[in-house]
Formats: structure tokens, C-alpha cells, sequence
């Protein structure tokens, strides 16, 4: 279903619509109920065009078409009035109802609620997190919600975004144990983070109370912490009723800086990272477990044959992916070749946009049971048709991969950030973390394939694929 059939007024020039032609089926006026039904096409179908770029901000046009087609059929039913048995009352009661849908049409942007989801494109998962939550919120209430992503950090200064990106990726990648070190140094009882924060304040007040003022959300998500407590701060100064909300893209080990801001509530995945929350001194009555949210692709279901077999692989065999992402191409390569020994299993590999990576490994697709691809926007698929994924300890495609039900080899963990999202595999026994010097990651693929059923038995219990579409319906409570 297209996200305009779930909008709130579409729906109710639908059900107007079709109870009118019902109520004149027993009337002696087939001309008129024919041009009402042509009107009603025409109501119908400017509503659904007022909604169907999704980008489009002004509906004016074509819901001033929908409300000539609501006069036209007015006239139509005084008409028919006049010409058959209908009476006052059911006239005033169909009349009644139009003039309802004229004025929901009229109101619209006023009664629209405004949704403002600040995340960053730092790694990955903040920004997967965020398009899960507005992919929800329009799969349950189409346009009902005018849902925008802003990446914050790009809004607070580009240069700032522009460096902490280049060396975010440097570090995780070459030198973890710098990275370790500053999340470590700003992961205190003092958060150096609320300093920071607290000292760049002066400098954006002007900048960010007008993008606030313009934007007027009716509610904030926060997908990424780092900025969190200087937007909620200047929100309280220009949109004192919009509601603040954290949404936690880690489990377990979880760093000051998510709990520094005047949240309404904090939203996480399990009850592990609750209990962790908690004990950085956020009330329980704050926390809210509704799962992690992932896209809603997750929910449907993949006919795993068919799409093996379209990508040139066996179904019959073992199936491994391997996302080979923020680590260095050496280690790659030896994971790969671990893999690809024998024709054991299926093995793909996407390597996203790591322009560099993918021609070192474009040898490797020459095998029948090997296919190399670069970024996809079918990553769900991917994940869905597979066996088992190997990969580093990121969030969201830990998450994605426990919402697939589908057992996991950690390969790296991105120091203190991903360490808890390890600790949830090796807890809840989702798969296993592969030791940093191992040559034979083949001996863990292997491990897991004979142990199997266990592993996606312990995985089935702890996913949640529509985790997104109940963080929707709790969020929309708020509003």
C-alpha cells in the first residue's frame, strides 16, 4: 500500500465517496449517480495527487480540484433531491459529511504534525535508523506526519562534519586504539560532551533558533548523541511543546553522551541496554524496549531460491555474506581466501562504496560459487537470502541481521561504541566474535552450519523485524 491510501483525509474522501454512491443505489437517478461517481474519481484521484511526491510541500492545487469536485457534487445531489426519492435528512447527512472533507482538505498543513529527526552521516547506522523510523511512520499514516531527516552535524558547521566524518572513518579503520582513547576520554561522570556542546552554544544560538523557528517541529528524534543536548536546549527556548526523543543505535555499552539531553523518553532495543541507561541515571519511566528499528523490508518475505539462482549461485549450498566494511583490506583478503579455499559455500561479497576494495577482489568471482558486489540497495534481500553474515559489530547491520533471523561472525569491533553490540552475540549466543589474529574464519562458518538450529532458535527470541512500525505508533501516542 502507497503511503497517500494510509493519509487520513484520502481515506476519508474514500469512505465519503463510496458512501454516497451507496446511499443512492436505490434511487431513481442513474444519469446523476453516474456523474457523482465521475466527480468522485476525480475527488479521489487530485487528493492522491496531492500526495504522491512525497517531496512536494504545497497541495494547494490539486486540493482546490478535490473541492471543486466536492461543489460539483453538491450540485449533483440537489439535483437528484429534486428528482427522486431521496430525502432532506439524507441530503443534510451527505452534505454533512462533504462539508467534513472540505474543511480536513483545507486544514491540512495546519493539522499536520511535524516530525524532525536530527541524525548524522557518521558510519552507517544513525542514518539507517532514521529512514526506518520515517519509512514507518508513512507505511502506518502516510502523509498524516510531515517526517524530515536533517543531518545535524552538516546544519551545526560543515567544516565540523566534513572533518569529524574523514577522521572518524581514518581511525576506526587504521588506528582503533585512537578512537578507543577518545571515546573513552569523553565517556566520563563529567561528559565532556555536555562541554562541548555547552561551549558552542553561544556560537549557533542565532543559527539554530531560526532553523528551529522555521522547521517547528511538533516532536524531535535524536538518532545521533553528540549534538543532542544543544538541540535540545535551544528547543526549549523556541518550541517549548515539542516532545524530545533519543533514539539508542547501541546495545549494552552505552556512551554519556545519549543521556546529557533533556530527553521525554530514550527508545532502545533490549533490555540489557534499558538496565545500562538506567544506570547512567535515567529513570525507567523514561525508557521505553520497542526493539531496534530496521527497514520494513525485513518483514516480508524473500523467496530465497529464486534470487540465489538469479545471482548465479547454487540454493542448495551454504550461503555467506560477508560485508567486509571498515576494516583494513589485508585482513579482507585473508577472510576471503579462508572462504573460498574449497566450493563448500555460496560467498558473496558487497563491498559498499569501497571503491578500493572491490577490484583487489574482482579475481574472486570467478569461482561459480562466488559473486562480488559493490553498493545495493538490496541489502534486505541480501541478508534475507543468505545463511550467515560476517561482518563487523555496527548496529544496525547487527540488528538487521537478528531481525532476519540470521547468525552472525563478528570480525572487528570499533572500540567501546560496537563493544556492547559483541556482547550482546556472545550473551544471547547469536553467533560468534572471531578472534583478531584467526586465519581459518572458515572454521566458525563451519561451526555455525552444524550447530545451526540452535543459533536461529536463540536469534528468534530476541528479533523483532517490526520493531519500526511500534516506535511509530508509540511516537504518534505522544503527539
Amino acid at each position: 500500500m502507497l503511503p497517500f491510501q494510509k493519509t487520513s483525509v484520502y481515506v476519508q474522501a474514500l469512505t465519503t465517496v463510496h458512501e454516497i454512491l451507496q446511499s443512492l443505489e436505490k434511487k431513481d437517478a442513474p444519469l446523476i449517480k453516474n456523474k457523482i461517481e465521475e466527480e468522485g474519481m476525480n475527488l479521489t484521484a487530485n487528493v492522491a495527487k496531492a500526495f504522491a511526491n512525497p517531496e512536494q510541500k504545497d497541495h494547494g492545487l490539486h486540493f482546490e480540484k478535490a473541492e471543486e469536485s466536492i461543489h460539483g457534487i453538491m450540485a449533483l445531489l440537489d439535483l437528484s433531491a429534486k428528482n427522486s426519492d431521496m430525502t432532506a435528512e439524507e441530503k443534510e447527512e451527505i452534505f454533512k459529511k462533504l462539508n467534513g472533507l472540505r474543511n480536513n482538505l483545507a486544514g491540512f498543513k495546519s493539522k499536520q504534525k511535524r516530525i524532525m529527526i536530527l541524525s548524522a552521516e557518521l558510519g552507517q547506522g544513525h542514518m539507517s535508523v532514521s529512514k526506518a523510523i520515517k519509512e514507518a511512520f508513512e507505511h502506518n499514516y502516510g502523509h498524516d506526519y510531515d517526517v524530515e531527516i536533517i543531518d545535524f552535524q552538516e546544519v551545526i558547521s560543515s567544516f565540523i562534519n566534513s572533518f569529524t566524518k574523514s577522521t572518524y572513518e581514518s581511525w576506526v579503520k587504521f588506528t582503533p586504539s585512537l578512537y578507543k582513547l577518545l571515546y573513552e576520554s569523553t565517556n566520563t561522570r563529567v561528559p565532556l560532551i555536555k562541554l562541548l556542546n555547552q561551549v558552542n552554544y553561544p556560537f549557533v544560538l542565532t543559527k539554530l533558533t531560526k532553523f528551529f523557528q522555521e522547521k517547528n517541529p511538533d516532536l524531535v528524534i535524536s538518532t545521533y548523541p553528540v549534538w543532542s543536548y544543544l538541540a535540545s536546549e535551544i528547543r526549549k527556548k523556541t518550541n517549548k511543546n515539542a516532545k524530545f526523543v533519543s533514539v539508542i543505535t547501541d546495545s549494552i555499552t552505552i556512551h554519556n553522551s545519549w543521556v546529557i539531553a533533556d530527553n521525554d523518553y530514550l527508545l532502545v532495543a533490549n533490555n540489557d541496554t534499558a538496565t545500562s541507561i538506567h544506570k547512567l541515571g535515567v529513570p525507567y519511566e523514561k525508557i521505553k524496549v520497542l526493539g531496534y528499528p530496521v527497514r520494513l523490508d525485513f518483514i516480508q518475505k524473500t523467496d530465497r531460491e529464486k534470487f540465489l539462482e538469479e545471482i548465479g549461485l547454487n540454493p542448495k549450498k551454504f550461503t555467506v555474506l560477508f560485508l567486509p566494511t571498515s576494516q583494513q583490506q589485508r585482513k579482507n583478503i585473508r577472510i576471503i581466501n579462508s572462504l573460498t579455499e574449497n566450493n563448500k559455500y555460496n560467498v558473496i561479497v558487497i563491498t559498499g562504496r569501497d571503491s578500493k576494495l572491490r577490484p583487489k577482489l574482482e579475481k574472486y568471482g570467478n569461482k561459480t560459487n562466488v559473486k562480488i558486489f559493490g553498493w545495493t540497495d538490496q541489502m534486505p534481500t541480501f541478508i534475507k537470502s543468505c545463511d550467515l553474515v560476517i561482518t563487523k559489530a555496527g548496529g544496525s547491520t547487527v540488528m538487521e541481521c537478528v531481525a532476519a533471523g540470521k547468525p552472525i561472525i563478528i570480525t572487528s569491533i570499533i572500540p567501546g561504541q560496537e563493544a556492547g553490540n559483541a556482547e550482546l552475540i556472545q550473551r544471547y549466543h547469536l553467533g560468534v566474535i572471531a578472534e583478531p589474529a584467526q586465519k581459518d574464519i572458515a572454521g566458525d562458518v563451519e561451526f555455525i552450519r552444524k550447530n545451526y538450529t540452535a543459533f536461529t532458535r536463540k536469534i528468534a527470541k530476541m528479533s523483532r523485524p517490526q520493531a519500526a512500525l511500534d516506535i511509530a505508533d508509540f511516537l504518534s501516542g505522544l503527539l
